[in-house]
């Protein structure tokens, strides 16, 4: 039988969705929970997963297409009758992906899918219902978090939740029933009061001392405002009320960009109340600690889950797995800047921002290649070096939602404008959550660079499993020795440090001295980048 897969709304006001790329084609036999295509919304690239087994018949759009919710995107053929599709699923943050309609009548258990990137777990950040209530189809269910995710479960029809299976922090394994659903049409089971007592969620008082149980954002402009997640977050962070709020997006859609410019020239409206109804609200991190005002209070305490502590996993992996040693150098800057300020106008001519970090990233291609020791792996189970002939660099970006690192490809082939072209938009990107899966995946080397916020020196922790990271760090204008062809004189000059953290197992010390020695050479002279 043929099972009409629709992108449905998935609660956060998001009206379409992007057709990235298509993982299988028509004919196609696919598996349960394998994933099908890649959808891109306003907020996330998401991998979308079968239903259930069965055929392929027939995609509905084409890649580059944008579909509005509702629309059929695929058709599979199961063989069989008709049934629930089995929980959404989401490979970056702030969405939830997709799913089949289920029946009406009876019990739907919604199991914790495999979304396709290997992950086997998730966990239950929030959640957003409680046992006995009901809710409408797409409304979101539940918070979960994977390993660079956190998304909105919605349900996958109306009904009246009868059991929540996890509690908040709990990681659970894919293939988990989370939560059981008494579809539309038939009573709703008494829930255990054991049960019922877990699985509520605990009420936090917000920043404003009100309960935390998020509002729906106010109808507006004859139903819901249609707006990003990110702008969901902040208009409750700053009281706005986004009904008040002019959308400049496609359709109306209200953007970050928006609330903000609301916020700083007029008045907002504030949204959150103790009476408020509990609904869907756009919430797509961790929550946030709970802050109180009241006189005495010495200390405030927040579950360690979200995303922060999946870099706390990332960064215990690295630290007790590589052997890490560090070494630093100072460089003589003064010339970089003159350089890059000729380049920033040249740039700006061709609607490009150049920074410092194009210039970092050839001097470290550069030396990649001199030292490719640096520019590898081991790969553990084969028990082999793996040594890469193209340099893919991750650029540690701090985000909203915590420190990210999106890789640029083929660093070495590509010019300094190319280069600040990319990295503006793979950063902004990154920030707003709307980078893809693939830009976080395939990094040779990274590069840290926090010297725009401050810190004269660092010892960065690998990104795992690379061997090698570089840190950047602030640039400080003092007296410096130059040398003259009448001798030596003193000049103000501006100087930075660079360190390298390398894995001792792979890198020896000396050959991490001599491409520091490289990059500095470079850096000092920069018109030997064209070379």
């Amino acid at each position: 039988m043929a099972l009409e897969f629709k992108l449905p709304d998935i609660g956060e006001g998001i009206a379409e969705g992007e057709i990235v790329k298509w993982l299988v084609s028509e004919g196609d036999t696919v598996e349960e929970h394998q994933s099908i295509v890649e959808v891109m919304t306003d907020k996330a690239t998401v991998e979308v997963p079968a239903p259930k087994s069965g055929t392929i018949s027939s995609l509905k759009a084409a890649e580059g297409d944008v579909v509005p919710v509702g629309s059929v995107i695929f058709v599979l053929e199961d063989g069989g009758s008709a049934s629930a599709a089995p929980a959404p699923a989401a490979a970056q943050p702030a969405a939830a992906v997709p799913s089949a309609p289920a029946p009406t009548g009876g019990t739907l258990e919604f199991k914790l899918p495999d979304i396709g990137e290997g992950i086997a777990e998730g966990e239950i950040v929030k959640w957003l219902v409680a046992t006995g209530d009901t809710v409408e189809e797409h409304q979101a269910v539940v918070e979960v978090m994977t390993d660079k995710a956190t998304v909105e479960v919605p349900s996958p029809a109306p009904g009246v939740i009868g059991a929540l299976n996890a509690s908040e922090g709990e990681v659970v394994p894919v293939g988990s029933v989370i939560f059981v659903l008494q579809l539309s049409g038939a009573a709703a089971p008494a829930a255990a009061p054991a049960m019922a007592a877990a699985a509520a969620p605990a009420a936090m008082p917000a920043s404003n001392g009100t309960p935390s149980a998020p509002p729906s954002a106010p109808p507006a402009r004859g139903g819901r405002v249609l707006a990003v997640p990110s702008a969901r977050r902040v208009a409750r962070e700053l009281g706005v009320d986004l009904s008040q709020v002019a959308g400049s997006g496609r359709n109306g859609v209200v953007r970050r960009a928006d609330v903000e410019a609301f916020a700083s020239g007029g008045v907002a409206a504030p949204i959150a109340r103790p009476d408020a109804p509990k609904a869907a609200s756009g919430v797509v991190a961790a929550a946030q600690p709970a802050v109180s005002l009241s006189p005495g209070d010495r200390e405030t305490r927040v579950p360690f889950r979200g995303v922060r502590r999946k870099i706390a996993e990332a960064m215990t992996r690295s630290k007790f797995t590589a052997t890490h040693f560090t070494v630093a150098e100072e460089i003589d800057v003064t010339d970089l800047i003159r350089v890059r300020a000729r380049a920033k106008e040249l740039g700006a001519k061709k609607g490009v921002k150049v920074t410092y970090m194009p210039f970092l990233m050839k001097a470290a291609a550069s030396g990649l290649r001199e030292f490719p020791m640096l520019n590898g792996a081991l790969d553990e189970a084969a028990q082999e070096v793996v040594t890469y002939h193209y340099v893919n660099l991750g650029i540690a970006t701090d985000t909203p939602n915590g420190l990210i690192v999106p890789v640029i490809k083929d660093v070495e082939h590509k010019s300094m404008l190319q280069l600040a072209a990319e990295l503006g938009d793979l950063a902004e990107r990154t920030r707003s959550g709307k980078v893809a899966s693939e830009e976080l995946r395939g990094g040779t080397f990274s590069i840290t660079n926090a010297g725009n916020i401050g810190g004269i020196l660092a010892t960065p922790i690998i990104n795992f499993p690379e061997v090698a990271i570089m840190g950047v760090h602030r640039m400080m204008k003092r007296p410096g020795v130059v040398e003259t062809p009448e001798g030596d004189k003193i000049e103000v000059r501006t100087y930075m440090n660079l360190t390298l953290s390398v894995d001792h197992r792979l890198v020896d010390g000396a050959d991490a001295v001599r491409f520091l020695v490289h990059v500095k050479q470079l850096l000092e002279e920069p018109g030997l980048l064209s070379l």
